[in-house]
């Protein structure tokens, strides 16, 4: 069973028997009428596949004015009727139905004009579906269509042709003009000769597929120009003879724009070459020479075009050459680009170029050339070559310097030490002793200077466990009665603080282990160290002994110890601060000094 559906509008008495023939034929019919205003409604309800209607009709509508009302909701007609003079076929043929069956007729007359109907009605919508695919293909393409007689000199334009020039058919009083009208209202007067031409040549072209490119500037109707394509056709009538021609135009500005814009890019880009003093080249995936400026050429004694097509094998020695092949392919692979600094022989000494590989892509945004850019750095390497050995000789002296010193001030604390045997009064013999501990003090810092790598950042972490390890042995002789507590981060101090800081610490820790514990008191010294907001530095020296006696200003003190303190830390521009106990607290606060390079 098909599942074409037919509407019969008839009101005579076969109706039925053509019903019946139709579906003998395999066809639906779902539903027989007698009048127009039926047949509407129910084709607006079925959406039949096809209207099979009798000429003369009961009801107010005639069959003109039902087809005239089908043909607009867009369903196929096929009339049919007992008779067809003159009048009547002029009538019913101004609708152009897709056949006529004249009554009475056999189911073979039927089956044959349904069949050819259905035929029609697939080509014609074929030939739609082309035509739609064809107008969206070229109004995607800013593509629009025009053609040209030459006997009645008329241009005639579609729509689409009026809409690119930015006006309409109405405002320009239809969809014709003559040629010259053409010209003056959308041509450049710079594409006048060009259009003569070409139309020139059409007309002339005896090879019926003649066709011809072109491209000129036009106009459109508000003075705007655009660039555009213009492709000529030879123009037939229907009896084949040539009348003419036809052809499309494309809106090419944008395109245009591009190419002149990259064209003028590539000529900045081949002048800046050229004239650069540094060697510029560009090179394939294994390291052949695709280009190179006059100065690259001349670095290896060639003109470029001696170059061209040639391996960097052929130009350098082999270690240097497959080096900077590794190179070119590792941009090709990574699609990253790379600087660094190249030694290359020559004679009996080496030039330093700095070297930078940078990817240089196609249209297709993959990698197609590597581009070589090298600078001859050979004066300036030398120059910091020769600066860092001047560098490092002076590193070396200081450091010396900084032995020394610290050889001379453990000098004077061992005569100290041994100059205090001979002093019987304690007062005189710890003053002796706490001088001593100074000097050592500063040559254990002199001694970490001389060994760091680094004079802008020493580890004063480190220096002050050193330091107060020492002297913990030196003055404490019961451990188990005063406890020391560490507690450094490890941080790094400028030279400019690390002395005068380092005689701080000595100082504060002396202090506590001389004074917090009389009369033999136990309790523990804690030293911390450590970063703060705002790139401060704390160092905090407490205990839990007797306290700082309350009628004492420490920023005012006879206590030689406290006034070096004081003194040391408007040096370093910190500040010194007495907390709240139980013990001592100690606080010195300083700014971070940052390095710089």
């Amino acid at each position: 069973m098909s599942d074409i559906k037919i509407v019969l509008v008839d009101g005579n008495v076969e109706a039925m028997d053509i019903k019946g023939k139709l579906e003998s034929l395999g066809y639906e019919v779902p539903c027989v009428v007698s009048t127009g205003e039926e047949a509407i409604k129910k084709v607006l309800d079925i959406k039949p596949d096809l209207v099979l209607m009798d000429i003369d009709l009961n009801g107010d509508m005639d069959c003109i004015e039902v087809a005239s009302k089908i043909k607009e909701i867009n369903v196929p007609l096929i009339f049919q009727t007992k008779e067809l003079d003159d009048s009547k076929a002029k009538k019913v043929m101004g609708i152009r139905p897709y056949g006529v069956l004249i009554k009475p007729y056999e189911e073979i007359e039927l089956q044959s004009t349904l069949e050819m109907a259905f035929y029609k009605i697939k080509a014609e919508n074929e030939l739609r579906w082309n035509e739609n695919r064809l107008k969206t293909g070229m109004d995607m393409a800013d593509m629009v269509y025009w053609e040209y007689n030459t006997e009645k000199d008329l241009f005639t334009f579609d729509d689409q042709f009026f809409a690119l020039y930015g006006t309409s058919a109405d405002e320009m009083g239809g969809n014709t003009m003559s040629a010259q009208e053409y010209v003056e209202r959308f041509v450049d007067p710079s594409a006048y000769e060009f259009m003569e031409n070409e139309l020139k040549k059409t007309f002339e072209a005896d090879d019926p597929n003649f066709s011809s490119t072109g491209h000129h500037w036009m106009k459109r109707a508000d003075g705007e120009k655009r660039y555009i394509v213009v492709r000529f056709k030879i123009l037939y009538d229907k009896n084949g003879r040539k009348i003419g021609t036809m052809g499309v135009n494309q809106d090419i500005t944008e395109e245009k724009m591009a190419k002149d814009a990259l064209r003028e890019s590539e000529e900045k880009y081949r002048t800046l070459i050229e004239s650069a003093k540094d060697p510029i080249s560009l090179y394939d995936e294994n390291g052949i020479f695709l280009m190179a400026n006059e100065a690259g050429a001349l670095s290896m004694g060639k003109r470029p075009a001696e170059l061209v097509g040639h391996s960097l094998r052929e130009f350098f020695p082999p270690e240097i050459a497959e080096k900077q092949i590794e190179l070119i392919k590792k941009v090709f692979s990574t699609e990253d680009g790379l600087e660094m600094e190249m030694p290359v022989p020559q004679g009996k000494q080496n030039l330093w170029f700095s070297t930078s590989l940078q990817p240089v892509y196609g249209h297709d945004n993959k990698v197609r050339t590597v581009q070589v850019i090298s600078r001859n750095i050979t004066d300036i390497k030398e120059a910091q070559i020769e600066l860092q050995q001047a560098l490092d000789e002076k590193e070396m002296l200081i450091k010396e310097i900084h032995h020394r010193v610290k050889n001379n001030l453990m000098i004077i604390s061992s005569l100290l030490n041994l100059q205090s045997r001979y002093i019987e009064d304690k007062d005189a013999r710890d003053v002796f002793r706490e001088s001593q501990n100074r000097a050592k003090s500063m040559a254990m810092i002199h001694e970490r200077l001389y060994q760091s790598t680094d004079l802008k950042n020493i580890d004063f972490g480190d220096y002050i466990q050193k330091l107060t390890t020492d002297l913990y042995r030196s003055m404490v002789s019961d451990p188990g009665r005063i406890k020391l507590d560490i507690d450094v981060e490890d941080v790094k101090i400028d030279i400019n603080t690390v002395v005068p800081l380092g005689l701080i610490v000595n100082e504060l820790v002396t202090n506590s282990m001389k004074h917090a514990f009389p009369s033999n008191e136990s309790g523990f010294i804690k030293v911390e160290l450590y970063k703060g907001e705002n790139h401060k530095i704390i160092l905090r020296v407490r205990d839990n002994g007797v306290g700082f006696p309350k009628d004492i200003d420490y920023k005012k003190t006879s206590s030689l110890g406290l006034q070096l303190v004081n003194s040391l830390t408007k040096q370093i521009g910190g500040e010194f601060e007495l907390g709240e106990g139980p013990g001592t607290v100690f606080t010195i606060i300083f700014k971070e000094q940052i390095a710089n390079g």
